[in-house]
């Protein structure tokens, strides 16, 4: 039986009875094309966005079907997923159900270690978007979120208990966001560790890295995703008439599609050629930096050496702003072939980790 996508499912329509941050708003018991035993439900729940307004949030809750064997009530784990493009059917809780999510062998990882497991689809994917790609705030409020709406479904771990937080690359900077918001945003969270990957944590260098090269596409993405955050008209007064039209269509589109369909350079698309030294958008992807905060949980932060996507001088700098600042921060360098890589190669010394949090 096919899957219908968000966009023709009644379970992702908006619904303006947001209330508080992790309200369980609905759920439904799915399967999901995994190899491990586990229940699943697809949810919607309530968040916070970028501008700390009420949204909801779609997402996906796993939990083993073994019984928890360790000490103490069984972890849950938030994992943020890389990035999946702008368009809303792109969300993973569809990609899941259907067979089609590049990253069920990670998650799998988690649940094989008895973890329940929460997947966020983040503001945007799954309910109607665009995706808020690139937002901090929003990305972190939605992974510490979707850990206090799964405490409301049967059979999952009470609130209360142990939380580890786990991402790479897109998922990675939210991981990283929610390691530096949770002690105000979410105190009541038992966050233990978190493991952020591939972090791209200054936007600005990233975007410029990749300008002209076959991830141009994932430029454009950053500026309707950061546009859709904020709501701020004068971010997208740097898009020319086509640009207009060409971020329109962006904002429909998957991963493949946005690196496929806009190959160019980013000035292809706007009034200056160098769009990300507008002051607006200098000011704002200065506010978007990680590492501005300092986490009160563990961090473990893992990059590919040599990294051209994201590049790897990134990570080590967040590394350091986080030692500066006194966290109990973690350093470890990937052997892997490229970015996208990276993900796999380093997932296993990152599980390892987080379960040594565990105690």
């Amino acid at each position: 039986m096919s899957v219908p996508p968000p966009s023709a499912d009644p379970f992702y329509a908006w619904d303006d009875r947001v209330g508080p941050p992790g309200g369980l708003l609905r759920s439904r018991k799915v399967e999901i094309k995994i190899d491990a035993e586990a229940a699943a439900w697809q949810v919607v729940y309530a968040s916070t966005d970028s501008r700390d307004r009420p949204v909801a949030v779609s997402g996906t809750v796993l939990v083993p079907s073994a019984p928890w064997a360790g000490a103490g009530p069984r972890p849950i784990l938030s994992y943020g997923v890389g990035v999946h493009g702008l368009g809303r059917d792109a969300a993973p809780s569809h990609l899941m159900r259907s067979g089609n999510e590049m990253e069920t062998a990670l998650i799998e990882l988690a649940l094989a270690r008895g973890w329940a497991v929460a997947v966020t689809d983040g503001e945007g994917l799954g309910m109607p978007g665009p995706h808020t790609y690139g937002a901090g705030r929003s990305g972190a409020h939605a992974m510490l979120d979707a850990v206090r709406a799964a405490t409301g479904l049967d059979g999952c771990p009470p609130a209360g208990g142990p939380v580890l937080v786990w991402g790479y690359s897109e998922g990675g900077r939210y991981a990283a966001w929610a390691a530096e918001l949770q002690p105000s945003y979410a105190p009541d969270l038992d966050l233990r560790g978190v493991a952020a990957g591939g972090v791209p944590s200054d936007l600005r260098a990233v975007a410029k890295a990749i300008d002209g090269g076959p991830f141009s596409g994932l430029g454009l993405a950053v500026l309707v995703g950061l546009a859709r955050a904020h709501r701020d008209s004068a971010l997208e007064a740097i898009l020319s008439e086509s640009g207009r039209a060409a971020a329109a269509r962006a904002a429909t589109l998957d991963a493949a599609g946005l690196i496929v369909d806009f190959p160019e350079p980013m000035h292809h698309h706007t009034v200056r050629e160098e769009p990300w030294d507008e002051p607006v958008w200098r000011d704002l992807l200065d506010r978007e930096r990680n590492g501005r905060h300092r986490p009160d949980a563990p961090v473990y932060l893992y990059h590919v050496l040599g990294d051209l996507l994201v590049p790897t001088e990134l990570g080590r700098r967040l590394f350091a702003d986080y030692a500066a600042r006194g966290a109990d921060v973690t350093w470890a360098g990937v052997q892997a072939e490229e970015h996208l890589a990276g993900a796999f190669a380093g997932a296993p010394d990152a599980v390892e980790w987080l379960a040594g949090r565990l105690g």
